[in-house]
């Protein structure tokens, strides 16, 4: 969004190599925010941006970058920085597996049905009220009790898993990074399903250490 006369919702797709319909909920998020403007055609920095730019202290993809590749070194499973705008998911970062069948996300990830290992730490920090009216207006009624008690589990852990339940045999585990203002991302393993639960114990002791190394590096 470096162009000053702004970015049309074809060249943004471009740029970040995603479908225009992923794009369109990320956008309508980024706009509500006031972090966009829309002409009617073209895309332009908006009026928030400034005190995102304005924040101090190292960049969060710098930091994590070296933690993630040893995260990648120890399981050799593919390792994802992202956060959630709106419900759109966005990956900050990605280091992936060298192994041949292996997960490798896009930049944006549209939302899906039922939410990510990232998805449940951002629901886990929504108020009761705010978390029981997602849970009525985007979950099953069957799977509502399921979702809650692992959002419940996720506020105490800062730990979420996704056991193949957003699409099938892929698997994933996430830790929450906090900052001063709260959840700042979270830091993800994810892979095949056989792989992913085999050692999801461990991968889940190394992304709690490696999202605290994470947070200390950013205060």
């Amino acid at each position: 969004m470096a162009s000053p006369e702004g970015l049309s919702l074809g060249e943004l797709a471009r740029e970040l190599d995603a479908p225009k319909s992923s794009l369109h909920p990320l956008l309508r998020a980024l706009l509500v925010r006031d972090y966009l403007v829309y002409d009617g055609s073209r895309y332009r920095v908006g009026p928030a941006i400034g005190t995102l730019a304005a924040a101090r202290g190292p960049s969060i993809v710098a930091v994590a970058g070296p933690l993630m590749q040893d995260l990648v070194d120890q399981f050799d499973e593919t390792v994802m920085l992202g956060g959630m705008v709106g419900e759109t998911l966005v990956y900050l970062h990605t280091v992936e597996s060298s192994q041949m069948v292996r997960y490798s996300p896009p930049k944006v990830r549209p939302p899906t049905e039922r939410p990510s290992s990232i998805g449940k730490l951002y629901l886990a920090q929504l108020p009761e009220a705010l978390l029981e009216r997602h849970l009525q207006e985007h979950t099953r009624p069957e799977e509502r009790d399921g979702l809650r008690q692992e959002v419940v589990e996720a506020r105490t852990t800062g730990l979420a898993y996704n056991h193949g339940e957003t699409f099938p045999d892929l698997s994933a585990v996430a830790s929450a990074i906090f900052g001063e203002l709260g959840l700042t991302a979270c830091l993800a393993i994810g892979g095949p399903t056989r792989r992913i639960e085999a050692r999801r114990d461990e991968m889940a002791e190394a992304l709690r250490g490696a999202a605290k190394l994470i947070a200390d590096g950013l205060s």
